[in-house]
């Protein structure tokens, strides 16, 4: 299925160019000319990337950017505009804004950065099933048939690298990196949150449990 924009750019020179690179490209376009028409775009139709571009009749793009967030869209944004004081790209990222991209632009800077934005936004989406449990990212959870629960921030990191790199067996000190971001090695810490971990693992009558033996390594029971 092609991923899908929503573009809102008043020029219409500009709004077609960009609208003809983009389905070259492999999207799928929804064309806009001003911020209402953008944000009213989004109550009928979910899109992978939205593109406004600031200097707008009838509502900006910044305008159009607050709305949508306001009401809940957390699709990645990124913004055009023709400013490129530090000032207004500070103001499009404090409202919510993904990425910010100065006019004149090369088209080949504009789809690489959608796929960065895209790319970002299916990881955060990522739902891993391991045995009977499944981990879903996104909503920072892991849960069986049974129950679910929803993971603090420390154990989802940890649970990510843990079905991640279920083929071999992780050190306190790479959890210690990737965690705390520190060289120090965080042991108790590191032990506190596999233990929550495994708990919940418990709770959920889960088929699985951490070895920790030799490190961290998700393992199977029999």
């Amino acid at each position: 299925m092609k991923e899908k924009i929503l573009m809102a750019e008043d020029e219409k020179e500009l709004n077609r160019a960009l609208k003809t690179i983009l389905e070259f490209s492999g999207y799928e376009v929804k064309s806009t000319f001003n911020g209402k028409e953008a944000v009213d775009a989004t109550k009928e139709d979910n899109f992978d990337v939205i593109i406004l571009d600031v200097m707008m009749p009838v509502m900006d793009g910044l305008e159009a950017l607050k709305e949508m967030r306001e009401s809940g869209v957390n699709t990645p944004i990124i913004m055009l505009t023709a400013k490129s004081t530090v000032d207004d790209k500070v103001e499009g990222l404090d409202n919510g804004a993904d990425d910010y991209i100065t006019k004149p632009f090369d088209k080949k800077e504009l789809l690489a950065r959608i796929r960065v934005q895209i790319r970002s936004n299916q990881e955060k989406k990522e739902k891993f099933f391991v045995g009977n449990i499944t981990f879903n990212k996104e909503d920072s959870e892991i849960s069986s048939s049974k129950a679910s629960f929803r993971l603090n921030p420390k154990e989802c990191e940890i649970m990510e690298m843990l079905v991640k790199n279920q083929d071999r067996n992780i050190t306190p000190n790479e959890l210690s990196k990737k965690i705390w971001q520190t060289e120090e090695l965080q042991t108790s810490a590191v032990n506190m949150y596999i233990s929550y971990l495994q708990d919940k693992f418990t709770a959920l009558d889960a088929n699985i449990k951490i070895n920790d033996e030799n490190g961290y390594i998700l393992e199977k029971l029999v």
